[in-house]
């Protein structure tokens, strides 16, 4: 056979090679696409309104109900998408993401640790893997998206009644730590679906430093973002850069002549725990109280903050009168400026710390005295 036969024949058998690998990898591309197309649902289905009840059966994967827990754990991809939300895989941060009613929350397997709208939240229950399926308490649903689910043990059906998920909601994160035999527990607030995202996160920052200020004696605890000590400089350093400034005879003329006593290490505490309890919470006000408690002494500290004028609340500013003493009768010798909280019932619930005793107590204002002195704008404060 002659060069230029050769030659042909070679060139022929890379085309016909280059044309199979060129449909392989085409009709490899186009099953990818087909799987993935097929993953996705058939038809939309339209997520349920407002008081809206949602029976889902004839699920892939059944729920699960431990009776002696009595905890109810639901797939989370069938509940979902079910209702009309999305569920799909986040690679890079290897979690199962949640978007429903305008929030997103990624789940770990294995794990309590969770997001929500990009916060740091923790579940009260590991997300499980159970049967290659994703699991999660009711209570994620139900907390994190206004709903109400109930389970039907007889019929095994699983009932989710739709509310207001304009409504902000409340999570938690969990904290702990030891220093030694030293150590720490917390449980901080998080508010997720504030209609002003700047002061959503500023109000989280807020209930953050105040844990994190109660447990400032522990190595491991960050006590304010990296970013915020450079804008921030301490009081130290700005008294020294102000010295820097002055000129060098008045820094002599200021320095001290006698030398300063050391000063005494204040002692640490063996064990902090901080806990929060939830109050009424709605579109316009938010109250809940601090439980901390540091060697075994408690104390408590309410929170209350009108959300539509941005603002912590005190009791003075709930009332329509000066005269506390004449208007709360004896309920006033318990009654603090700041230190009160409105409970889920809508009661005043004073909160008196008695510091030699290291203990509080809850004095609750009857609903007729607080009626009689409560502005008209907070009445619906009142039950």
């Amino acid at each position: 056979m002659g060069w230029k036969k050769l030659t042909v024949v070679v060139v022929a058998a890379t085309a016909m090679i280059s044309a199979t690998i060129a449909l392989s990898m085409e009709l490899t591309k186009q099953q990818q696409v087909e799987m993935e197309v097929a993953e996705e649902p058939q038809t939309a289905i339209e997520p349920p309104k407002v008081g809206d009840t949602t029976t889902l059966e004839n699920m892939e994967n059944m729920p699960i109900y431990y009776d002696d827990e009595q905890v109810l754990l639901l797939p989370v991809r069938n509940v979902v998408e079910g209702l009309g939300g999305s569920v799909k895989w986040d690679a890079e941060k290897k979690a199962t993401e949640v978007a429903f009613h305008g929030k997103k929350l990624l789940l770990y397997r294995g794990t309590t640790d969770a997001q929500l709208n990009g916060y740091d939240i923790t579940l009260d229950r590991e997300a499980e893997t159970i049967n290659t399926c994703l699991y999660v308490s009711e209570n994620v649903l139900s907390e994190y998206f206004a709903t109400e689910v109930v389970w039907d043990s007889t019929q095994r059906l699983v009932t989710i009644k739709t509310g207001d998920n304009t409504k902000p909601v409340m999570a938690s994160k969990h904290m702990e730590g030891k220093d030694g035999e030293r150590m720490y527990t917390a449980e901080i607030p998080v508010i997720v679906g504030l209609n002003d995202m700047h002061y959503e996160k500023s109000l989280n920052h807020d209930l953050q430093q105040f844990a994190l200020e109660q447990l400032q004696s522990f190595p491991d605890v960050q006590k304010e973002p990296a970013q915020q000590q450079e804008e921030q400089p301490t009081q130290g350093q700005a008294q020294k850069e102000a010295e820097q400034t002055q000129p060098q005879e008045t820094q002599q003329e200021e320095q001290p002549q006698e030398t300063e006593e050391p000063k005494q290490e204040i002692p640490k505490p063996n064990h902090v725990r901080i806990q929060f309890q939830k109050g009424y919470f709605g579109k316009k006000f938010l109250s809940l109280f601090w439980d901390v408690q540091v060697d075994g002494k408690l104390q408590a500290k309410g929170i209350n903050v009108n959300l539509q004028e941005q603002k912590y609340v005190t009791m003075e500013d709930l009332l329509n009168t000066e005269d506390v003493k004449e208007k709360l009768g004896v309920y006033q010798q318990d009654a603090e400026k700041k230190n009160y909280y409105i409970s889920e019932k809508k009661e005043w619930v004073l909160l008196p710390n008695d510091l030699e005793k290291g203990s509080y107590q809850q004095v609750a204002v009857p609903q007729d005295i607080a009626k009689a002195v409560c502005k008209d704008k907070y009445l619906f404060l009142v039950s």
